[in-house]
C-alpha cells in the first residue's frame, strides 16, 4: 500500500485517497485549487497563503518516506502556485529528520514556495527540543516564516477522544504545549529573526501568558534557557485571527497587539471561521492596524510583493 497521498479522477467525480483510504471530506478544495480561491473570494480574501492540509504531514515515516512524502506535496504546491498568481503556497519538511528537513526546504523555496508548515510533536517529541535547533537556526537564518498548526487528536488523551474533544480542547492545548516549549528553550531569544506563526489564535496560550509569567519569577527551571520573561518572547510570535469569541480575541490583541495578528480562516474545514474579513472590518481599528491585519503583515512575512487590480 502506497503512503503517497493521491487525488483520482473519474469523469467529473475527484476522489482523494491517502494511506490506502479514502477521504470523504473537502474532496473538491483539496483537488482543486481554483474551488479553493472562489471559495476564499466569496468571503472576502483576494489572495491567499495556502499551507498543506496539516493530516498529509509525516511524523512517524522512516526519513526517507518522510523526505519523498514532502517533495510530492511540495511540487503539487508550487505547480498550483504557478497556475494562479493570487495563490502563494507554505512547504511541507520530514522534521523526523531536520538536515533532511533543510534540504527539503531549500528546494521547496527554490521551487516558489515562501514559507513552511510544522506540526508541534514529530515520533511524539515537541519541536522545541534541542534535536531540532539545527532546523531552527537555518530557517532563522533564512528569515522563513514557520506556520505551527496541530495535529495530534487530542495529544493521545483518551478522554479527548469522544465529543469531537480531540480538535475544540486539545488542539489548541498542544499548540499552547509547544509554543511554551519553544520559548522556554530560548529559541526566540537567540534567534531574532525567528518568525512563528500560531493557529488558531494560540490556542489557549493567551489564558496562561501571565501564569508562565509567575512561574518564571518564582521558580529556577523556566529560567534554565530565558533570560527574561516569556511574555517578551510570546509578544514576538505571531498568532493567527482565528479564536472563535470576541473575549479571547480582545485577549490575544491585548497580550501581543495587532501588529502581530495575521487574518486566518481554516478553511476549507469545519472549524474554521469564515467571517473574518467582517469581524476585523467592524473592529474600531486604525485604518493601517487593520490594513496590516487584513494583508500587509502576512504579505511582509512571505515577502509577497502586492498584486495589481486584474
Amino acid at each position: 500500500m502506497s503512503a503517497d497521498p493521491y487525488v483520482s479522477r473519474e469523469g467529473s467525480k475527484v476522489t482523494v485517497w491517502y494511506r490506502g483510504s479514502r477521504v470523504d471530506s473537502i474532496i473538491r478544495e483539496v483537488g482543486d485549487s481554483q474551488i479553493l480561491l472562489e471559495q476564499e473570494r466569496a468571503i472576502g480574501i483576494g489572495e491567499a497563503v495556502l499551507s498543506p492540509w496539516v493530516a498529509l504531514l509525516p511524523q512517524h515515516e522512516q526519513p526517507a518516506i518522510a523526505e519523498a512524502l514532502c517533495q510530492r506535496l511540495n511540487a503539487a504546491m508550487a505547480a498550483a502556485v504557478v497556475r494562479d498568481r493570487h495563490l502563494s503556497g507554505m512547504a511541507a519538511v520530514p522534521m523526523i529528520d531536520p538536515r533532511r528537513a533543510i534540504r527539503v526546504l531549500d528546494e521547496a523555496l527554490a521551487a516558489g514556495l515562501t514559507g513552511v508548515e510544522i506540526v508541534p510533536t514529530v515520533a511524539r517529541e515537541f519541536v522545541g527540543g534541542s534535536r531540532f535547533e539545527e532546523f531552527w537556526a537555518a530557517v532563522a537564518e533564512r528569515q522563513v516564516p514557520v506556520f505551527i498548526h496541530p495535529s495530534s487528536r487530542g495529544l493521545a488523551i483518551d478522554a479527548l477522544q469522544d465529543g469531537y474533544l480531540w480538535n475544540a480542547v486539545g488542539n489548541p492545548v498542544e499548540t499552547a504545549v509547544v509554543a511554551a516549549q519553544i520559548v522556554l528553550s530560548g529559541l526566540i531569544e537567540r534567534y531574532p529573526d525567528l518568525h512563528i506563526i500560531l493557529a488558531h489564535a494560540g490556542g489557549v496560550l493567551p489564558a496562561i501568558f501571565g501564569r508562565i509569567d509567575h512561574a518564571f519569577s518564582v521558580r529556577p527551571e523556566p529560567k534554565t534557557h530565558l533570560s527574561e520573561p516569556p511574555s517578551r518572547s510570546f509578544s514576538k510570535l505571531f498568532y493567527d485571527s482565528i479564536s472563535h469569541g470576541d473575549r479571547e480575541f480582545d485577549a490575544l490583541m491585548a497580550a501581543v497587539g495587532p501588529s502581530q495578528v495575521l487574518l486566518g480562516t481554516d478553511h476549507p474545514f469545519d472549524m474554521g471561521d469564515y467571517a473574518q474579513v467582517e469581524k476585523l472590518n467592524a473592529m474600531a481599528l486604525e485604518t493601517s492596524t487593520r490594513e496590516a491585519m487584513l494583508g500587509k503583515t502576512a504579505a511582509k512575512l512571505f515577502g509577497l510583493a502586492p498584486i495589481p487590480e486584474s
